[in-house]
């Protein structure tokens, strides 16, 4: 059995990005109010009342903020519902955004779905991305990276830089595409020349991985700090590994450690990660499985799914918590979920072995196939095996 070494990069979402236009005429507004011009939400709310989209638009989006006036999420989609009557594209994205995320409304992702194709079908790029993205995670729907693919595209024919990031994430790992780190890395070009700053510590990742690119950690370390100077953490955790491996750099545990740190604190999984592996090892800090834990779960609560399977890890063995093959057994199957490489194959162990489940050979060969699908070594050598 085996805990995760590595870590994919994450796609995008353009929920919150998508209403820039908004929030910045939103924003202008209260500095207005800030200089003693009441007048100025006075004849805002006096157009929205009258029926103005734009303006029900903008006075949702104060509600949704809470830069005026108190946060309120049901008065934000009243006015929503009001400007996407209207045909208002931002505000029907922005309906879809509320039930994906359950503000003001019950969670439900099919509603999200419904709004977002509607924005979609409206022409609004972040809609399509948010689309997408849904079909890719399989909410409200089965995953479906065919139509993740479709919507992204969509998305990225407007130039929309999270779309084309994630249009690039799926050449990049061959998620219902064919696999093309080339053209990845021509797409991850695009959104960085727009600014993206998850696009460039992908960049970056191309570089550190060597995929659609010579393998070049000089180069890798300047597309991360230029993601980092731009607030990405996962870019600063990346930094890290980059320390912790000496990998174009001389190997430095205690910046690497300080790196692992800085993201974890700003709330990045893959930092919390990395600072759990730390500890799990014992490199730059005293060895502690109870403090890997702790960091694993603050990863694994946001979704990362190589901290569920390291979690999952300590309970197989039995570090820092007593061992319990049930417990790491949920918690492979969790991160096996979302595909994770090393889950599908600890899935398919804990079948062949009978631990905490029957034993199904069956089933031990489905999970190893998914694994070796994946990349897993271990997986394809028992594969590679049983078809002999």
């Amino acid at each position: 059995m085996a805990f995760a070494l590595l870590v994919a990069l994450q796609l995008a979402t353009a929920s919150a990005a998508a209403f820039a236009a908004t929030a910045e005429d939103a924003d202008a507004l209260a500095q207005r109010v800030a200089k003693r011009e009441p007048a100025a939400i006075a004849q805002l709310l006096e157009q929205a009342r009258a029926g103005d989209a734009e303006a029900e638009l903008r006075v949702a989006w104060l509600y949704y903020q809470g830069q005026i006036v108190e946060r309120n999420f049901a008065l934000a989609l009243e006015w929503l519902r009001k400007a996407a009557a209207r045909g208002q594209p931002q505000a029907m994205n922005l309906i879809g955004h509320l039930y994906q995320e359950g503000l003001g409304v019950p969670q439900d992702y099919g509603q999200a779905r419904l709004w977002y194709r509607q924005a979609a079908e409206a022409g609004l790029a972040a809609a399509a991305n948010n689309l997408g993205w849904l079909y890719f995670k399989g909410y409200g729907s089965g995953k479906s990276p065919a139509l993740a693919k479709e919507w992204f595209e969509r998305a990225a024919d407007k130039e929309l830089p999270a779309a084309l990031y994630n249009l690039g994430y799926l050449y990049a790992g061959g998620i219902g595409v064919v696999r093309n780190p080339q053209h990845a890395l021509e797409l991850y070009r695009q959104a960085a020349d727009r600014a993206y700053a998850p696009a460039l510590r992908a960049i970056g990742w191309q570089y550190q991985t060597g995929q659609g690119v010579a393998r070049d950690y000089a180069e890798a370390k300047n597309w991360y700090e230029k993601a980092a100077a731009r607030g990405e953490l996962e870019a600063v955790a990346l930094l890290g590994q980059l320390y912790q491996q000496g990998l174009g750099v001389p190997r430095d545990l205690d910046a690497a450690r300080a790196h692992y740190e800085q993201a974890a604190a700003g709330g990045d999984p893959v930092g919390q990660l990395f600072l759990g592996w730390l500890y799990q090892q014992g490199l730059g800090v005293a060895q502690s499985y109870t403090t890997a834990l702790e960091w694993y779960r603050k990863s694994a609560e946001q979704g990362n799914a190589t901290a569920q399977n390291d979690i999952g890890y300590l309970y197989n063995e039995g570090l820092g918590v007593p061992r319990d093959y049930k417990q790491a057994f949920a918690w492979y199957l969790k991160a096996a979920g979302q595909d994770e490489p090393t889950a599908l194959f600890n899935v398919g162990y804990m079948y062949e072995e009978g631990r905490s489940v029957a034993r199904n050979l069956d089933e031990a060969f489905r999970y190893y196939q998914k694994a070796a699908e994946r990349g897993n070594q271990e997986a394809r050598r028992i594969i590679g095996k049983a078809v002999r």
